[in-house]
């Protein structure tokens, strides 16, 4: 799919963290695969390593993290209530876990997952600005371990909405600045 992106997206994050699915092939993204859901086709997931055992959430540096917006927009849904489950399981009743998706105004909007249980701290209709505090990484939903899932869709419903590529206006890639661009799997990204 040709399509640039309309709003100018930074990485939802601080620091510097890894792509672990991302990019528009199956085999650096596996949001990408037949049998999966449309609307997140193109979706990142960004983590760190653990440290220690991996057996604990705070074994993962990025758990309690700030998540940032990627761009201003409003807030059009929230989902708060779903419980950090243990590295290794999946509550897959509520796959997405917390979730906020933000309206850009433009006909894009972004959804951010797995948020940590009770951290989000926006409300619907909230107007949100770029690089802002929304809430913190957690490990809520269909996910193994504590990580930030990003995707930018064309409407506010999360399975409905048809996924659309996303490229970040300026991010730094494996120490290179590079501008709308759209990392893939295995590069280490950060906001310049």
């Amino acid at each position: 799919m040709e399509y640039k992106t309309k709003t100018s997206l930074v990485l939802p994050f601080n620091g510097t963290w890894k792509v672990t699915n991302g990019g528009r092939d199956s085999s650096t993204n596996n949001h990408i695969r037949e049998d999966g859901p449309q609307n997140q086709l193109y979706a990142y997931d960004f983590r760190k390593e653990h440290v220690g055992g991996g057996k604990e959430l705070e074994d993962y540096e990025v758990f309690g993290q700030d998540v940032l917006a990627p761009a201003d927009g409003i807030v059009v849904q929230v989902v708060n209530g779903a419980i950090d489950v243990p590295p290794g399981e999946r509550d897959r009743s509520v796959g997405v876990g917390n979730a906020i998706i933000i309206d850009h105004k433009n006909g894009e909007y972004s959804l951010l997952c797995h948020f940590k249980h009770n951290s989000i701290k926006v409300q619907v209709g909230d107007e949100v600005k770029q690089g802002e505090p929304i809430g913190n990484c957690g490990n809520t939903g269909n996910t193994s371990q504590p990580h930030i899932h990003f995707n930018l869709q064309d409407g506010p419903q999360m399975y409905n909405s048809k996924a659309l590529p996303a490229q970040f206006h300026r991010i730094i890639v494996n120490g290179k600045e590079k501008q709308n661009f759209e990392p893939t799997r295995e590069q280490e990204v950060s906001n310049p």
